[in-house]
C-alpha cells in the first residue's frame, strides 16, 4: 500500500473514530442520536469511558500518519479493538438495543481490512529478493 494512500486512510479513519469522543462529553445525547438509550448510572459511566477510549484511539491513529516508527503498533492495537467491536456487534446483530452500532461495525470492519492489508504488506525495510 502506498504511503500517500495509507496516510489518507489514517486521517479519515482516525477522525471518524475520534467523533465517538462526543460520547464522553454528552453520552445520553450521543447514544440517543445512535438510536440507543442508557438510563442507569453504570451504563452512562461505561458509555463515557468508551467515548474517551475511542477519542484516544482515533488520536493515536492520526498520530500514526506522521510517526511511521509507531504506526505498526498503533494500527495493530486499533485493528484488534475494532475487530472486537465488529465481532461483538455481529454476535448480537438482532438485539434491538444495539441497532445503532451496525454502522460503526461496518466502518470498523472496513478499517480492520485496510489496516491488515497495510500490516501484512511488504515492509519498507525489506529488500526484494533477487
Amino acid at each position: 500500500m502506498q504511503e500517500k494512500i495509507i496516510r489518507k486512510i489514517l486521517y479519515v479513519s482516525g477522525t471518524v473514530t475520534m467523533l465517538a469522543g462526543v460520547q464522553f462529553i454528552a453520552p445520553t445525547l450521543f447514544l440517543q442520536a445512535s438510536g440507543m438509550q442508557v438510563g442507569d448510572v453504570t451504563g452512562l459511566f461505561f458509555a463515557r469511558h468508551w467515548g474517551l477510549m475511542a477519542l484516544v484511539l482515533g488520536a493515536l491513529i492520526i498520530y500514526a500518519v506522521r510517526q511511521t516508527q509507531a504506526r505498526r503498533a498503533i494500527l495493530l492495537a486499533a485493528a484488534v479493538e475494532k475487530l472486537g467491536l465488529v465481532i461483538m456487534v455481529a454476535i448480537n446483530w438482532a438485539e434491538p438495543a444495539l441497532q445503532g452500532l451496525h454502522t460503526a461495525a461496518f466502518f470498523d470492519g472496513a478499517c480492520v481490512v485496510l489496516y491488515l492489508i497495510y500490516l501484512l504488506g511488504k515492509q519498507p525495510n525489506q529488500q526484494a529478493s533477487t
